[in-house]
Protein backbone atom coordinates (compact mmCIF):
# COMPACT_ATOMS: atom_id res chain seq x y z
CA UNK A 1 0.00 0.00 0.00
CA UNK A 2 1.37 2.96 -1.25
CA UNK A 3 1.85 6.17 1.42
CA UNK A 4 -0.05 9.25 1.14
CA UNK A 5 2.02 12.20 0.05
CA UNK A 6 -0.03 14.58 2.39
CA UNK A 7 1.68 12.67 5.51
CA UNK A 8 4.73 13.58 4.13
CA UNK A 9 4.35 17.68 3.91
CA UNK A 10 3.25 19.92 6.37
CA UNK A 11 -0.03 21.23 5.36
CA UNK A 12 -0.46 25.04 4.37
CA UNK A 13 -1.97 25.89 7.98
CA UNK A 14 1.52 24.54 9.53
CA UNK A 15 3.25 26.56 6.78
CA UNK A 16 1.90 29.91 7.87
CA UNK A 17 2.13 28.84 11.33
CA UNK A 18 5.85 28.75 11.13
CA UNK A 19 5.93 31.63 9.03
CA UNK A 20 3.95 33.47 11.84
CA UNK A 21 6.68 32.18 14.33
CA UNK A 22 9.03 33.24 12.00
CA UNK A 23 8.22 36.31 11.72
CA UNK A 24 7.70 36.95 15.44
CA UNK A 25 10.92 36.11 15.84
CA UNK A 26 12.66 38.15 13.52
CA UNK A 27 10.75 41.09 15.31
CA UNK A 28 12.21 40.32 18.34
CA UNK A 29 15.48 40.03 17.21
CA UNK A 30 15.10 43.38 15.72
CA UNK A 31 14.26 44.75 19.32
CA UNK A 32 17.40 43.91 20.99
CA UNK A 33 19.36 44.93 17.89
CA UNK A 34 18.01 47.97 17.67
CA UNK A 35 18.11 48.16 21.65
CA UNK A 36 22.11 47.29 21.62
CA UNK A 37 22.92 49.78 18.77
CA UNK A 38 21.33 52.85 20.72
CA UNK A 39 23.40 51.33 23.69
CA UNK A 40 27.07 51.33 21.63
CA UNK A 41 25.82 54.87 20.19
CA UNK A 42 25.20 56.13 23.73
CA UNK A 43 28.65 54.71 25.25
CA UNK A 44 30.88 55.32 22.61
CA UNK A 45 31.03 58.67 21.87
CA UNK A 46 31.35 59.17 25.76
CA UNK A 47 34.29 56.78 26.04
CA UNK A 48 35.80 58.93 23.08
CA UNK A 49 35.19 62.08 24.68
CA UNK A 50 37.27 61.01 27.54
CA UNK A 51 39.87 59.32 25.28
CA UNK A 52 40.19 62.70 23.92
CA UNK A 53 40.53 64.47 27.54
CA UNK A 54 43.26 61.88 28.22
CA UNK A 55 45.07 62.65 25.12
CA UNK A 56 45.87 65.50 26.21
CA UNK A 57 47.61 64.23 29.37
CA UNK A 58 48.94 60.85 28.62
CA UNK A 59 52.04 60.78 26.35
CA UNK A 60 50.78 57.31 24.78
CA UNK A 61 47.32 56.87 25.39
CA UNK A 62 47.79 53.16 23.46
CA UNK A 63 48.99 52.27 27.68
CA UNK A 64 45.70 53.21 29.36
CA UNK A 65 43.87 50.78 27.15
CA UNK A 66 41.17 52.99 26.46
CA UNK A 67 41.47 52.96 22.58
CA UNK A 68 41.27 49.00 22.67
CA UNK A 69 38.30 49.08 24.69
CA UNK A 70 37.00 51.39 21.89
CA UNK A 71 37.67 49.66 19.15
CA UNK A 72 35.79 46.50 20.79
CA UNK A 73 32.72 48.35 21.29
CA UNK A 74 32.62 50.14 17.56
CA UNK A 75 33.42 46.51 16.11
CA UNK A 76 30.05 45.12 17.94
CA UNK A 77 28.20 48.04 16.93
CA UNK A 78 29.19 47.28 13.44
CA UNK A 79 28.65 43.97 13.90
CA UNK A 80 24.47 44.31 15.27
CA UNK A 81 24.25 46.96 12.29
CA UNK A 82 25.11 43.93 9.83
CA UNK A 83 22.35 41.82 11.56
CA UNK A 84 20.18 44.61 11.27
CA UNK A 85 20.52 44.28 7.85
CA UNK A 86 20.47 40.84 7.24
CA UNK A 87 16.85 41.20 9.63
CA UNK A 88 15.53 43.82 7.42
CA UNK A 89 16.56 42.75 3.76
CA UNK A 90 16.96 39.72 3.67
CA UNK A 91 14.62 36.46 4.11
CA UNK A 92 15.89 33.82 6.55
CA UNK A 93 14.67 30.36 7.30
CA UNK A 94 14.83 28.96 10.71
CA UNK A 95 18.37 27.94 10.80
CA UNK A 96 19.23 31.50 9.66
CA UNK A 97 17.70 33.11 11.64
CA UNK A 98 19.19 30.80 14.73
CA UNK A 99 22.60 31.67 13.35
CA UNK A 100 21.65 35.47 13.49
CA UNK A 101 20.33 35.05 16.55
CA UNK A 102 23.68 33.61 18.11
CA UNK A 103 25.91 36.61 17.13
CA UNK A 104 23.20 39.02 17.97
CA UNK A 105 23.54 37.16 21.76
CA UNK A 106 27.05 36.74 21.84
CA UNK A 107 27.38 40.75 20.63
CA UNK A 108 24.95 42.10 23.13
CA UNK A 109 26.44 40.58 25.70
CA UNK A 110 29.48 42.30 24.97
CA UNK A 111 28.14 45.57 24.46
CA UNK A 112 26.07 45.21 27.37
CA UNK A 113 28.85 44.33 29.34
CA UNK A 114 30.70 47.18 28.01
CA UNK A 115 27.95 50.07 28.74
CA UNK A 116 27.99 48.94 32.76
CA UNK A 117 31.87 48.96 32.70
CA UNK A 118 31.98 52.40 31.74
CA UNK A 119 29.35 53.24 34.16
CA UNK A 120 30.60 51.78 36.78
CA UNK A 121 34.37 53.36 35.98
CA UNK A 122 32.37 56.90 35.65
CA UNK A 123 32.16 56.40 39.30
CA UNK A 124 35.91 56.31 39.96
CA UNK A 125 38.24 58.97 40.09
CA UNK A 126 42.24 59.34 38.37
CA UNK A 127 42.28 56.86 36.30
CA UNK A 128 45.39 55.78 34.80
CA UNK A 129 43.93 52.67 33.09
CA UNK A 130 41.02 50.03 31.75
CA UNK A 131 41.82 45.83 31.16
CA UNK A 132 45.13 46.22 32.22
CA UNK A 133 47.14 43.07 32.56
CA UNK A 134 49.64 42.35 35.59
CA UNK A 135 51.33 38.99 36.37
CA UNK A 136 50.14 37.41 39.55
CA UNK A 137 52.52 34.21 39.39
CA UNK A 138 56.73 34.96 40.18
CA UNK A 139 59.25 33.31 37.69
CA UNK A 140 60.84 31.35 40.26
CA UNK A 141 57.72 30.17 41.88
CA UNK A 142 56.82 28.60 38.19
CA UNK A 143 60.20 27.10 37.40
CA UNK A 144 60.01 25.53 40.87
CA UNK A 145 56.47 23.79 39.35
CA UNK A 146 57.56 23.09 36.25
CA UNK A 147 60.58 21.43 37.36
CA UNK A 148 58.54 18.75 38.85
CA UNK A 149 56.54 17.97 35.58
CA UNK A 150 57.98 14.75 33.66
CA UNK A 151 58.70 15.62 30.16
CA UNK A 152 61.16 17.18 27.83
CA UNK A 153 62.15 20.91 27.52
CA UNK A 154 59.15 21.17 24.87
CA UNK A 155 56.43 20.30 27.45
CA UNK A 156 58.16 22.03 30.17
CA UNK A 157 57.89 25.50 27.98
CA UNK A 158 54.21 24.46 27.45
CA UNK A 159 53.75 24.33 31.22
CA UNK A 160 55.38 27.75 32.00
CA UNK A 161 53.38 29.23 29.52
CA UNK A 162 49.61 27.99 30.56
CA UNK A 163 50.87 28.64 34.65
CA UNK A 164 51.99 32.32 33.39
CA UNK A 165 48.50 32.81 31.70
CA UNK A 166 46.68 31.11 34.69
CA UNK A 167 47.73 33.82 36.77
CA UNK A 168 47.16 36.97 34.83
CA UNK A 169 44.43 39.37 35.91
CA UNK A 170 42.94 42.25 33.81
CA UNK A 171 41.81 45.18 36.05
CA UNK A 172 41.01 48.86 35.84
CA UNK A 173 43.70 50.92 37.99
CA UNK A 174 41.94 53.87 39.22
CA UNK A 175 42.73 55.97 42.15
CA UNK A 176 46.36 57.12 40.71
CA UNK A 177 47.31 53.43 41.17
CA UNK A 178 46.41 52.71 44.38
CA UNK A 179 43.16 50.83 43.39
CA UNK A 180 42.26 48.11 40.97
CA UNK A 181 38.80 47.55 39.79
CA UNK A 182 37.35 44.25 38.74
CA UNK A 183 34.13 43.74 37.64
CA UNK A 184 32.58 40.06 37.78
CA UNK A 185 29.28 39.04 35.96
CA UNK A 186 28.82 35.79 38.34
CA UNK A 187 24.79 35.39 38.57
CA UNK A 188 23.52 34.42 42.51
CA UNK A 189 22.36 30.96 41.06
CA UNK A 190 25.72 30.02 39.36
CA UNK A 191 27.64 31.07 42.72
CA UNK A 192 25.25 29.18 44.87
CA UNK A 193 26.45 26.24 42.58
CA UNK A 194 29.92 26.81 43.00
CA UNK A 195 29.51 27.13 46.79
CA UNK A 196 27.61 23.87 46.81
CA UNK A 197 30.01 21.92 44.71
CA UNK A 198 32.94 23.24 47.35
CA UNK A 199 30.87 21.66 50.27
CA UNK A 200 29.41 24.71 51.87
CA UNK A 201 27.38 24.02 54.73
CA UNK A 202 24.04 25.78 53.96
CA UNK A 203 22.33 27.47 57.04
CA UNK A 204 24.74 26.80 59.87
CA UNK A 205 26.66 30.44 59.70
CA UNK A 206 25.93 33.72 60.28
CA UNK A 207 27.45 36.89 59.19
CA UNK A 208 30.44 37.77 60.71
CA UNK A 209 31.37 34.37 61.55
CA UNK A 210 34.68 33.09 60.29
CA UNK A 211 33.99 29.63 57.91
CA UNK A 212 36.75 27.44 57.44
CA UNK A 213 38.27 28.08 54.19
CA UNK A 214 38.07 24.26 53.23
CA UNK A 215 34.70 24.88 52.86
CA UNK A 216 35.26 27.75 50.25
CA UNK A 217 38.61 28.09 48.99
CA UNK A 218 38.15 25.95 46.30
CA UNK A 219 35.29 27.68 44.11
CA UNK A 220 36.11 29.13 40.84
CA UNK A 221 35.38 32.85 42.83
CA UNK A 222 37.83 32.52 45.30
CA UNK A 223 40.41 31.17 43.26
CA UNK A 224 39.66 33.83 40.79
CA UNK A 225 40.30 36.49 44.14
CA UNK A 226 43.01 34.78 45.06
CA UNK A 227 45.01 35.47 41.73
CA UNK A 228 44.11 38.95 42.17
CA UNK A 229 45.31 39.59 45.93
CA UNK A 230 48.76 37.76 44.31
CA UNK A 231 48.77 39.76 41.43
CA UNK A 232 48.27 43.25 43.61
CA UNK A 233 51.23 41.87 46.48
CA UNK A 234 53.39 41.48 43.30
CA UNK A 235 52.71 44.64 41.81
CA UNK A 236 53.14 47.40 44.27
CA UNK A 237 52.02 51.05 43.58
CA UNK A 238 54.75 53.55 45.49
CA UNK A 239 55.34 50.63 47.78
CA UNK A 240 51.56 49.83 48.75
CA UNK A 241 49.49 46.90 47.47
CA UNK A 242 46.47 48.10 45.61
CA UNK A 243 43.39 48.05 47.17
CA UNK A 244 40.89 45.46 45.46
CA UNK A 245 37.87 46.89 44.44
CA UNK A 246 35.28 44.27 43.51
CA UNK A 247 32.40 44.49 41.70
CA UNK A 248 29.56 42.23 41.64
CA UNK A 249 26.69 43.97 39.21
CA UNK A 250 24.61 40.59 39.37
CA UNK A 251 24.22 40.04 42.69
CA UNK A 252 22.65 41.79 45.40
CA UNK A 253 23.35 41.39 49.45
CA UNK A 254 20.46 40.60 51.11
CA UNK A 255 18.66 38.19 49.27
CA UNK A 256 20.63 34.90 50.57
CA UNK A 257 22.23 34.91 53.73
CA UNK A 258 24.61 32.57 53.06
CA UNK A 259 25.93 34.14 49.57
CA UNK A 260 26.37 37.31 51.94
CA UNK A 261 28.70 34.69 54.45
CA UNK A 262 30.67 33.82 51.53
CA UNK A 263 31.30 37.20 49.99
CA UNK A 264 32.57 38.62 53.51
CA UNK A 265 34.98 35.64 53.45
CA UNK A 266 36.27 36.82 50.41
CA UNK A 267 36.95 40.08 52.08
CA UNK A 268 39.16 38.73 54.33
CA UNK A 269 41.17 36.19 52.04
CA UNK A 270 44.86 37.87 52.82
CA UNK A 271 45.12 40.19 55.94
CA UNK A 272 47.92 42.51 54.21
CA UNK A 273 45.60 42.99 50.90
CA UNK A 274 41.96 45.40 51.41
CA UNK A 275 39.42 43.99 49.38
CA UNK A 276 35.90 45.80 49.18
CA UNK A 277 33.20 44.01 47.96
CA UNK A 278 30.54 45.68 45.92
CA UNK A 279 27.07 44.47 44.59
CA UNK A 280 24.29 45.71 42.69
CA UNK A 281 22.82 46.87 45.92
CA UNK A 282 25.39 48.39 47.07
CA UNK A 283 25.92 52.08 47.96
CA UNK A 284 28.97 52.87 45.59
CA UNK A 285 26.63 50.66 42.84
CA UNK A 286 23.27 52.86 43.83
CA UNK A 287 24.56 56.20 43.35
CA UNK A 288 24.38 57.20 40.10
CA UNK A 289 27.79 57.95 38.06
CA UNK A 290 27.76 62.07 37.62
CA UNK A 291 27.31 63.88 34.61
CA UNK A 292 30.09 62.61 31.75
CA UNK A 293 32.27 66.37 31.70
CA UNK A 294 32.25 66.10 35.85
CA UNK A 295 33.06 62.34 35.74
CA UNK A 296 35.60 62.98 33.10
CA UNK A 297 37.59 65.45 35.36
CA UNK A 298 37.14 63.17 38.02
CA UNK A 299 38.61 60.67 36.14
CA UNK A 300 41.71 62.82 34.54
CA UNK A 301 42.21 64.14 38.15
CA UNK A 302 44.39 66.33 39.75
CA UNK A 303 48.26 66.09 38.98
CA UNK A 304 48.56 67.56 41.98
CA UNK A 305 47.20 65.01 44.42
CA UNK A 306 48.74 63.37 47.12
CA UNK A 307 51.68 66.05 47.69
CA UNK A 308 52.29 66.64 50.57
CA UNK A 309 51.99 70.52 52.36
CA UNK A 310 55.93 70.68 52.87
CA UNK A 311 58.32 69.64 50.26
CA UNK A 312 61.79 68.66 50.49
CA UNK A 313 64.18 69.66 47.76
CA UNK A 314 66.74 67.99 46.07
CA UNK A 315 69.91 69.85 44.86
CA UNK A 316 68.64 69.20 41.19
CA UNK A 317 65.32 71.10 41.82
CA UNK A 318 67.29 74.11 43.24
CA UNK A 319 69.69 73.95 40.07
CA UNK A 320 66.62 73.71 37.58
CA UNK A 321 65.32 77.02 40.18
CA UNK A 322 68.27 79.13 39.01
CA UNK A 323 69.48 78.26 36.08
CA UNK A 324 69.67 80.98 33.30
CA UNK A 325 68.30 78.73 30.94
CA UNK A 326 65.17 78.72 32.84
CA UNK A 327 65.31 82.55 33.56
CA UNK A 328 66.75 84.52 30.44
CA UNK A 329 65.87 84.18 26.68
CA UNK A 330 69.33 82.95 25.25
CA UNK A 331 70.55 81.88 22.03
CA UNK A 332 72.06 78.64 21.58
CA UNK A 333 75.38 78.37 20.53
CA UNK A 334 77.61 76.21 18.82
CA UNK A 335 80.18 75.43 21.22
CA UNK A 336 77.74 74.73 24.13
CA UNK A 337 76.84 71.17 25.30
CA UNK A 338 73.90 69.30 23.00
CA UNK A 339 71.82 68.86 25.90
CA UNK A 340 72.18 72.84 26.44
CA UNK A 341 71.11 73.46 23.03
CA UNK A 342 68.52 71.78 23.25
CA UNK A 343 67.10 73.08 26.68
CA UNK A 344 67.60 76.46 25.42
CA UNK A 345 65.77 75.72 21.84
CA UNK A 346 62.97 73.93 24.20
CA UNK A 347 62.08 77.27 25.84
CA UNK A 348 62.64 79.23 23.04
CA UNK A 349 60.19 77.60 21.55
CA UNK A 350 58.08 77.22 23.94
CA UNK A 351 58.47 79.61 26.52
CA UNK A 352 58.70 79.03 30.30
CA UNK A 353 58.73 75.22 30.27
CA UNK A 354 60.84 74.70 32.87
CA UNK A 355 58.58 76.94 35.26
CA UNK A 356 55.48 76.20 34.06
CA UNK A 357 56.22 72.43 35.02
CA UNK A 358 57.68 73.60 38.32
CA UNK A 359 55.89 76.51 39.95
CA UNK A 360 52.26 74.98 40.05
CA UNK A 361 53.99 72.25 42.14
CA UNK A 362 56.00 74.25 44.77
CA UNK A 363 52.88 77.34 44.85
CA UNK A 364 51.62 77.01 47.80
CA UNK A 365 53.74 74.75 49.68
CA UNK A 366 56.14 75.12 52.62
CA UNK A 367 59.73 74.35 50.54
CA UNK A 368 62.66 73.13 52.50
CA UNK A 369 66.25 71.89 52.28
CA UNK A 370 68.64 69.77 54.39
CA UNK A 371 71.64 71.59 55.12
CA UNK A 372 73.78 69.40 53.28
CA UNK A 373 71.59 69.98 50.12
CA UNK A 374 72.29 73.88 50.88
CA UNK A 375 75.95 72.91 51.05
CA UNK A 376 76.43 70.56 47.88
CA UNK A 377 74.26 73.50 46.16
CA UNK A 378 76.51 76.06 46.88
CA UNK A 379 79.28 74.15 46.03
CA UNK A 380 78.31 73.38 42.76
CA UNK A 381 77.38 76.87 42.13
CA UNK A 382 80.82 78.18 42.87
CA UNK A 383 82.80 75.89 40.27
CA UNK A 384 79.86 75.82 37.39
CA UNK A 385 77.55 78.75 38.15
CA UNK A 386 77.53 82.30 36.58
CA UNK A 387 77.23 84.94 38.07
CA UNK A 388 73.40 85.29 37.58
CA UNK A 389 72.91 81.73 38.61
CA UNK A 390 75.21 82.19 41.71
CA UNK A 391 73.08 85.50 42.59
CA UNK A 392 70.07 83.45 42.10
CA UNK A 393 71.43 80.52 44.30
CA UNK A 394 72.50 82.87 47.37
CA UNK A 395 68.46 84.88 46.93
CA UNK A 396 66.72 80.91 46.64
CA UNK A 397 69.03 79.22 49.49
CA UNK A 398 70.62 82.22 51.90
CA UNK A 399 73.29 79.59 53.38
CA UNK A 400 76.66 80.01 55.47
CA UNK A 401 77.73 83.49 54.92
CA UNK A 402 76.69 84.66 51.35
CA UNK A 403 75.20 88.39 51.21
CA UNK A 404 71.29 87.53 51.16
CA UNK A 405 71.09 86.17 54.96
CA UNK A 406 70.42 89.53 55.76
CA UNK A 407 68.11 90.60 53.62
CA UNK A 408 64.19 90.25 54.47
CA UNK A 409 62.09 87.70 52.38
CA UNK A 410 60.31 90.89 50.22
CA UNK A 411 63.60 91.56 48.89
CA UNK A 412 64.76 88.72 48.07
CA UNK A 413 61.64 87.81 46.12
CA UNK A 414 61.81 91.10 44.32
CA UNK A 415 65.40 90.58 43.64
CA UNK A 416 64.29 86.86 42.27
CA UNK A 417 62.07 88.37 40.09
CA UNK A 418 64.43 91.20 38.58
CA UNK A 419 66.52 88.03 37.38
CA UNK A 420 63.67 86.21 35.72
CA UNK A 421 62.07 86.66 32.36
CA UNK A 422 59.01 84.66 34.13
CA UNK A 423 56.68 86.45 36.39
CA UNK A 424 56.88 84.98 39.88
CA UNK A 425 53.64 83.84 41.56
CA UNK A 426 52.35 85.45 44.59
CA UNK A 427 51.94 81.53 46.57
CA UNK A 428 55.82 80.25 45.96
CA UNK A 429 57.83 80.55 48.77
CA UNK A 430 61.17 81.89 48.14
CA UNK A 431 63.79 81.72 50.25
CA UNK A 432 64.04 78.31 50.60
CA UNK A 433 64.06 77.42 54.13
CA UNK A 434 67.21 75.38 55.66
CA UNK A 435 67.05 72.52 57.97
CA UNK A 436 68.27 73.37 61.10
CA UNK A 437 69.19 69.40 61.50
CA UNK A 438 72.01 67.66 60.61
CA UNK A 439 71.57 64.54 58.61
CA UNK A 440 74.21 61.96 58.68
CA UNK A 441 74.54 58.49 58.50
CA UNK A 442 74.63 58.52 62.18
CA UNK A 443 71.31 60.52 61.90
CA UNK A 444 69.95 57.87 60.36
CA UNK A 445 70.74 55.01 62.43
CA UNK A 446 69.30 56.88 65.45
CA UNK A 447 66.11 57.29 63.53
CA UNK A 448 65.67 53.76 62.20
CA UNK A 449 66.40 52.61 66.29
CA UNK A 450 63.39 55.66 66.90
CA UNK A 451 61.20 53.88 64.40
CA UNK A 452 61.77 56.65 62.23
CA UNK A 453 62.96 54.83 59.54
CA UNK A 454 62.44 51.20 58.72
CA UNK A 455 65.23 49.01 58.92
CA UNK A 456 65.11 48.91 55.15
CA UNK A 457 66.70 52.11 54.77
CA UNK A 458 69.90 51.33 56.26
CA UNK A 459 70.33 48.80 52.95
CA UNK A 460 69.21 51.58 50.69
CA UNK A 461 71.81 53.42 51.83
CA UNK A 462 74.73 51.17 51.86
CA UNK A 463 73.53 50.61 48.18
CA UNK A 464 73.41 53.80 47.08
CA UNK A 465 76.57 55.14 48.88
CA UNK A 466 75.03 58.26 49.27
CA UNK A 467 77.53 60.67 49.68
CA UNK A 468 76.17 63.38 52.37
CA UNK A 469 73.75 65.40 50.27
CA UNK A 470 72.22 62.81 48.91
CA UNK A 471 71.84 60.48 51.95
CA UNK A 472 70.40 63.53 53.81
CA UNK A 473 67.78 64.34 51.13
CA UNK A 474 66.15 61.41 50.90
CA UNK A 475 66.40 60.43 54.51
CA UNK A 476 64.84 63.19 55.89
CA UNK A 477 62.05 63.30 53.50
CA UNK A 478 61.69 59.13 53.97
CA UNK A 479 61.58 59.95 58.10
CA UNK A 480 59.24 62.54 58.12
CA UNK A 481 56.77 61.47 55.37
CA UNK A 482 56.88 64.64 53.33
CA UNK A 483 57.69 64.19 49.50
CA UNK A 484 61.08 64.88 47.86
CA UNK A 485 60.50 66.92 44.32
CA UNK A 486 63.81 65.90 41.85
CA UNK A 487 64.44 66.20 38.40
CA UNK A 488 67.22 63.55 38.54
CA UNK A 489 65.35 60.51 36.37
CA UNK A 490 67.05 57.57 37.79
CA UNK A 491 67.01 57.86 41.61
CA UNK A 492 63.32 57.26 42.36
CA UNK A 493 63.39 53.70 40.30
CA UNK A 494 66.86 52.81 41.59
CA UNK A 495 65.82 53.45 45.67
CA UNK A 496 62.13 51.72 44.64
CA UNK A 497 64.67 48.45 43.33
CA UNK A 498 66.59 48.63 46.60
CA UNK A 499 63.56 48.95 48.81
CA UNK A 500 61.35 45.89 47.35
CA UNK A 501 64.82 43.84 46.94
CA UNK A 502 65.84 44.29 50.84
CA UNK A 503 62.05 44.32 52.18
CA UNK A 504 62.02 42.56 55.85
CA UNK A 505 58.05 42.72 56.03
CA UNK A 506 55.62 43.98 53.95
CA UNK A 507 54.62 47.06 55.87
CA UNK A 508 58.02 48.23 54.88
CA UNK A 509 57.93 51.23 52.23
CA UNK A 510 60.21 53.62 51.22
CA UNK A 511 60.25 57.45 50.17
CA UNK A 512 57.84 59.45 48.12
CA UNK A 513 59.42 61.22 45.19
CA UNK A 514 57.96 62.92 42.95
CA UNK A 515 60.06 63.71 39.74
CA UNK A 516 59.79 66.57 37.45
CA UNK A 517 60.01 65.04 34.18
CA UNK A 518 62.00 68.57 32.74
CA UNK A 519 65.51 69.75 34.02
CA UNK A 520 68.08 72.38 33.13
CA UNK A 521 71.55 72.31 33.56
CA UNK A 522 73.97 75.72 34.95
CA UNK A 523 74.87 77.66 31.92
CA UNK A 524 78.74 78.28 32.39
CA UNK A 525 80.99 75.45 32.04
CA UNK A 526 83.72 76.71 34.31
CA UNK A 527 83.38 79.74 36.40
CA UNK A 528 86.00 82.04 38.37
CA UNK A 529 85.50 82.77 42.18
CA UNK A 530 81.90 84.83 42.74
CA UNK A 531 84.80 87.62 43.72
CA UNK A 532 86.50 87.96 40.35
CA UNK A 533 83.73 87.15 37.86
CA UNK A 534 82.86 90.31 35.62
CA UNK A 535 78.71 90.47 35.10
CA UNK A 536 79.15 90.99 31.28
CA UNK A 537 81.03 87.30 31.63
CA UNK A 538 77.77 85.50 32.88
CA UNK A 539 76.09 84.33 30.03
CA UNK A 540 78.68 82.82 27.82
CA UNK A 541 80.69 79.63 27.95
CA UNK A 542 79.53 76.26 27.46
CA UNK A 543 77.91 73.61 29.29
CA UNK A 544 79.09 70.73 32.00
CA UNK A 545 76.32 67.99 32.67
CA UNK A 546 74.68 69.12 35.90
CA UNK A 547 75.96 67.12 39.27
CA UNK A 548 73.49 64.75 40.77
Amino acid sequence: MGSNPREDTDSPAQHKSQDGDLAATKQLMLRDTYRNIDVCETCLPEVETFLKAVEQKVKSPRVTGLPAFIRKLRKEHDLLKLVEYELVDAEQDEDALNLLNRKLVASATIVQHAAVHWDILKRCRSFLGIDQAFQGSAKEDRKKQVSQIAGDGREKQRVNRTLKEQAKVEVDVVQGGTEWLDIRWLQADRLARQMTDCGWAWGDYSLGDVVDPEEWEDTPLAKQVKRLVAAAKMNRHEYRIPRLRIVFPNLSRGENEDVDIFLDQICRIDPLVEIIVEDGSSDFMKTPPPPLQDAIQNLIGDELDGLTDTLNMDHTILVDLISDITHLQLEPQPWQAQTTRLQIEEERQHGGVMVRALYPILQGRNLVCTQEAAEHFHQVLSTVGTATERERGRLLVPFGDVDTRDMSAEEIRKRFAQLSVHELPEGLQIPIKILKETWTMATVDRAVADGRLPQVALDVAKCGAFKSSKLSIYMYGWATGNITVTSNKEVRGQIRTWVESNRRHDQERGPAIWRIDVTRNLLAKSATPPSTLKSEDSLNGSTTMRQR
